[in-house]
């Protein structure tokens, strides 16, 4: 139940703000860092990372929180918070899936 709330939230949070602005939006089934996220690839702002970290119940103001984890990109640019990497996080460079360090 959980998740299917935070995904609803962050798929709100997309909606009303971020959607326009994307360079190109995350869809499903890429896996990617938070800081990929707010490159000029993908173009999403830090709000709409936060909305998306406080919807899974995470501290939105830790910087690392958002930037330092993988978010699950979904239909239509949602992206869901999944996981905070601790030693940071390395983008996908030949899978859709970015990881996290060692």
């Amino acid at each position: 139940m959980v998740k299917f709330t935070s995904v609803v939230v962050a798929l709100a949070a997309t909606i009303t703000g971020a959607q326009a602005a994307f360079t190109k939006a995350c869809n499903a089934p890429y896996d990617v860092c938070g800081w990929t996220l707010t490159n000029t690839e993908f173009g999403y702002d830090q709000a709409t990372l936060a909305a998306a970290a406080t919807a899974a119940g995470q501290d939105a103001s830790s910087g690392t929180i958002l930037f330092d984890a993988i978010y699950n990109c979904g239909a239509d640019g949602v992206i869901a918070w999944n996981h905070h990497c601790a030693n940071g996080c390395d983008g996908a460079i030949q899978v859709p899936n970015a990881n996290c360090r060692a």
